[in-house]
């Protein structure tokens, strides 16, 4: 029997994917002191590999990618010899020089799936899909029930449910372009599963990405896409949901006022919820923001008072001493390492937006990648990225830079008028011979 070796080239991948606290709670049993001893050590290790990975495989980047790993190595240098100025120490603080080794990650799994097609994306969806099921059933259980949903007590993290749209967007798009009855119940048992833990920022998150994806598949797949087949479907799903939802909601009319609450706080996002949780953080650190715009504090904003005070204690919301912690991507690398940072990580990731969108054909797994990562500026206002996040970029850049005439399967228009023509010149010639010879 022939051994199927391709799941070695998902290791990279979910060496970076186990950092997610779904993997981590399995490790842990569950344990916050232990899971934050592991997180710390895992972190600190997965970005040195990626960094040394990446500056080895330096010469495989484009000449863009190379630039803006020149910049982020130079800066992350920069921090270095200030650390060791002030503080003796070459690497005081390691919550300050994450914000930018995070962006390691991306060069580790760009250079690493560069030109390398042999990655299957089935692999990483088991193996999320298998991680998610052992946590809920062993960690969480009581997530699972009704009294969880109408409480609001989530339990799976937030982070887990939005590394979930990657399976629904890979089961979806087995669907639309191979077909199948299980890809189309497993799109929805992971849609009900995003719906039911509540995260609406991945609500939100899932939105757009329908509508991107749509558009890609639309637009530019390279082969075509029947959508049509779709619309039965979306009448039996609808007619059942409709009488299944009546008789829930006539036995459970608690369900119908907690959504209505969730998409109130989604409409109030700066008012209620916690969303007016986050807007209040910001508007406690925006004076700080201001005055380090263009190189954020670094380590002074390390050793900065905590300002975010809840108002029914007049304390702190977290412990000094600790760092600050962001519920805003925007609002953490702004704070930490000011607009330079945020610009070389907005360098990578709308060079991989306009290399996607500008290309005149894109195959399944370009469409899912691209599909994925344009989600990124939506949830970064709510959370923190989180680690996988930047993996799956790098991945998507790399494949978003293949040479896609390389690939015999695509239905390249061009390159079949090319073979065509060469055809009918082979064919004068072997006239012309006949022609002489006779």
């Amino acid at each position: 029997m022939k051994l199927n070796y391709s799941f070695i080239f998902a290791f990279p991948l979910m060496m970076i994917m186990l950092l997610d606290p779904m993997f981590l709670e399995l490790l842990s049993g569950n344990d916050e002191a232990r899971l934050g001893s592991m997180l710390s050590v895992l972190v600190k290790l997965n970005a040195g590999i990626a960094f040394l990975y990446s500056l080895y495989r330096f010469q495989s980047m484009s000449s863009f990618m190379r630039f803006v790993f020149v910049l982020v190595t130079l800066y992350v240098f920069g921090m270095v010899f200030e650390s060791y100025y002030k503080y003796s120490s070459f690497f005081i603080y390691p919550h300050v020089f994450l914000r930018l080794l995070l962006f390691y990650f991306v060069f580790f799994t760009y250079t690493f799936y560069k030109n390398n097609d042999y990655l299957r994306l089935s692999h990483i969806i088991n193996f999320i899909l298998i991680g998610f099921v052992l946590n809920v059933v062993l960690i969480h259980p009581d997530a699972l029930s009704l009294s969880s949903f109408t409480n609001h007590e989530r339990g799976v993290n937030a982070t887990t449910m939005y590394m979930l749209v990657i399976p629904f967007l890979y089961f979806a798009s087995q669907y639309l372009f191979v077909g199948g009855l299980y890809n189309m119940i497993m799109s929805f048992v992971v849609v009900l599963a995003i719906i039911f833990f509540q995260h609406r920022t991945v609500w939100v998150c899932m939105v757009g990405i329908l509508v991107v994806y749509v558009y890609l598949v639309k637009f530019k797949a390279d082969k075509p896409v029947n959508f049509g087949k779709l619309l039965p479907i979306a009448m039996v799903v609808a007619i059942l949901g409709i009488v299944s939802s009546a008789f829930l909601f006539s036995i459970h009319p608690e369900i119908i006022t907690k959504l209505q609450e969730n998409f109130s706080d989604i409409e109030n996002a700066s008012e209620q919820g916690t969303g007016g949780w986050r807007y209040n953080q910001f508007l406690s650190y925006l004076p700080f923001i201001k005055e380090n715009f263009i190189m954020g504090m670094r380590f002074e904003g390390f050793e900065l008072p905590i300002q975010f005070y809840r108002d029914d204690l007049d304390a702190p919301v977290f412990e000094d001493g600790n760092g600050h912690h962001f519920h805003s991507f925007y609002v953490d690398v702004l704070f930490y390492v000011g607009f330079v940072g945020m610009l070389m990580f907005m360098m990578m990731y709308f060079y991989s937006i306009v290399k996607g969108f500008t290309r005149r054909l894109l195959n399944e797994k370009q469409i899912v990648l691209l599909a994925f990562i344009t989600s990124g500026l939506v949830y970064g206002i709510s959370y923190i990225l989180p680690y996988f996040f930047y993996a799956f970029l790098g991945l998507a850049i790399a494949y978003l830079e293949q040479d896609m005439s390389q690939y015999s399967f695509l239905p390249d228009f061009g390159r079949r008028r090319k073979e065509r023509i060469r055809k009918l010149r082979l064919e004068r010639i072997s006239i012309k011979q006949a022609a002489t010879s006779y």
